[in-house]
């Protein structure tokens, strides 16, 4: 009937099973947000970067020097970008060296083909050539970028 490789692997496939499903159910849980959450949802861009080996402390005070600035820039005129904040990675060993979170008032600014608002408040209080320069020396610095376009959600007060 059952050869003995069928009952040793019988096992093994049901409790694959069981934590697949369990996995599902914890990840639809998880993205249940309550209605009165909904109300304080906003797009949000993050963006993950991991830089060439020894870079990051180099790719960090760059941008904080000269990007950063630009982005409180376009925070306090209200041009498009709702708040921002950015986090670093603590353990050598992590995936990626920097994780940007940019909210925003709306995705329309996604629609038509433009430079990010910060790149512009750059470029104005820079220039454009050092503007160029300053993205150049940054990108040099990074090894992978990701972009993903998520809704961020506020917990209710």
């Amino acid at each position: 009937m059952f050869s003995q490789s069928k009952i040793t692997y019988y096992p093994a496939q049901v409790l694959l099973l069981l934590l697949s499903l369990s996995f599902f159910c914890v990840a639809s849980r998880a993205q249940t947000v309550s209605e009165g959450a909904k109300t304080s949802s906003a797009p949000t861009i993050m963006v993950q970067i991991r830089c060439k080996p020894g870079t990051a402390d180099q790719w960090q005070a760059e941008f904080e020097k000269e990007m950063l600035p630009a982005i409180q820039e376009v925070i306090s005129k209200g041009d498009g970008i709702i708040r921002f904040s950015y986090l670093e990675a603590v353990l050598p060993a992590a995936p990626v060296d920097f994780v940007l979170l940019f909210q925003l008032k709306t995705l329309g600014g996604l629609d038509t083909k433009q430079p990010w608002p910060h790149y512009v408040a750059l470029a104005r209080r820079v220039g454009e050539a050092r503007a160029e320069q300053i993205q150049g020396e940054l990108g040099s610095w990074e090894d992978r970028v990701k972009v993903t376009i998520m809704r961020s959600y506020e917990s209710p007060r």
